[in-house]
């Protein structure tokens, strides 16, 4: 799954960003099965969003004849 985290710290006022904040919505992607947070994910046949560990049990093999 995809969800978007506030990362703000909340710098001083004088130095703060503000609204402008690029750390008030970071996306975040998280495996679905196995709740790690990963820099890639796959959709599975059902749906899901899986890492590259995870989404071998979900996925159709390919049959080449």
């Amino acid at each position: 799954m995809i969800e978007y985290r506030n990362e703000c710290v909340g710098c001083p006022p004088e130095i703060c960003c503000g609204a402008s904040c690029s750390k008030l919505s970071v996306r975040v992607m998280i495996c679905d099965d196995c709740g790690d947070e990963v820099q890639d994910l796959w959709y599975g046949n059902d749906g899901n969003m899986y890492c590259k560990y995870c989404i071998t049990g979900y996925i159709d093999k390919v049959v080449v004849e």
